[in-house]
């Protein structure tokens, strides 16, 4: 993330990334003193058009919430496949914030990207003071995740029969 432009955070700053995260399913229902901090933790990047916010196989710490602009999900191997776009209000790279993991996929800015950006450290480091909260956190997520799940493979599982002998059983 060295070539983004990360903008200073000011008092309104915090207060709008507040407002942003209460909104979050993830973060919804929570006391405001975590939500609170974590505001005040996130940091805010702009990304020019063209410019990749993280690539396949690397290992990025950070989550991102687009606040403005388009960006691209992007297989690179073998061959750079276009997945989906995302944009406002898209919050990309959550798992991140649990675990040290290589990303799937690269993220990439169509437009200019403004991105609320929250690193593991901070997250973490949110959780610790307010231990609390993490299990309503990762029950959120996990729901989230469920519910991506199910969607998928009411889509695609029904148009791809190679998938569903895969399906539910983790690779070893």
């Amino acid at each position: 993330m060295s070539s983004s432009t990360e903008s200073k955070q000011s008092t309104k700053d915090c207060k709008d990334n507040l407002q942003l995260l209460m909104h979050l399913p993830m973060l919804s229902g929570l006391p405001m003193e975590p939500i609170k901090l974590l505001a005040y933790l996130c940091k805010r990047h702009v990304f020019r058009p063209g410019q990749t916010i993280f690539r396949q196989e690397e290992v990025d710490a950070n989550a991102y919430l687009i606040l403005s602009g388009k960006a691209r999900l992007l297989l690179e191997e073998p061959q750079e496949i276009a997945l989906v776009e995302v944009g406002e209000m898209d919050f990309i790279g959550v798992l991140s914030l649990f675990c040290e993991m290589k990303r799937i996929y690269t993220l990439r800015a169509e437009t200019e990207v403004v991105s609320l950006t929250l690193s593991r450290e901070k997250f973490q480091k949110t959780l610790e003071q307010f231990p609390d909260v993490g299990p309503r956190i990762f029950e959120a997520t996990a729901r989230s995740i469920i519910r991506w799940e199910t969607h998928f493979v009411r889509e695609h599982l029904a148009k791809c029969p190679e998938c569903r002998n895969h399906m539910g059983i983790p690779p070893t």
